[in-house]
């Protein structure tokens, strides 16, 4: 007669755990990943905004010394000099990740009605604009 030795059970995890834990993690990253997206979204939209707000002040300063606007284009991979000099105003702390665009609004002139459009360099789709008409 044979002896037959106990089989010993192991102790870890089997694949139906291993794949449950995995189809968990994966729902839960569904989930997250695309608020998160919509998060940071959230926020190059209202660092444009502020951008332009903060570029509009030194807009309206260089107008009260100058007694007119001036129109053009803050590209960092272009032109970094014209709109910077000439208003006193560095796009400081957005790491070169925006386009600033100066130019007149409907058909007058930039002294009749202005808009500041800052484009997000990686995703033309966040836009932030604002019109203002000139100063008093």
């Amino acid at each position: 007669m044979q002896n037959f030795k106990a089989i010993k059970s192991t102790s870890g995890y089997t694949l139906v755990e291993l794949m449950i834990t995995a189809a968990v993690i994966a729902m839960l990253a569904a989930i997250a990943i695309p608020s998160y997206n919509g998060y940071i979204d959230t926020s190059k939209h209202a660092a444009a905004m502020t951008n332009a707000e903060l570029l509009a002040t030194f807009v309206d300063n260089y107008y009260y010394e100058n007694g007119s606007y001036l129109a053009g284009t803050y590209d960092p991979a272009g032109d970094t000099v014209t709109l910077p000099n000439a208003y006193g105003w560095r796009p400081d702390g957005d790491k070169d990740q925006y386009r600033y665009n100066i130019a007149a609004c409907g058909g007058g002139t930039i002294n009749d009605c202005y808009t500041i459009t800052v484009t997000y360099l990686q995703d033309a789709s966040i836009t932030e604009s604002i019109t203002k008409l000139p100063a008093p």
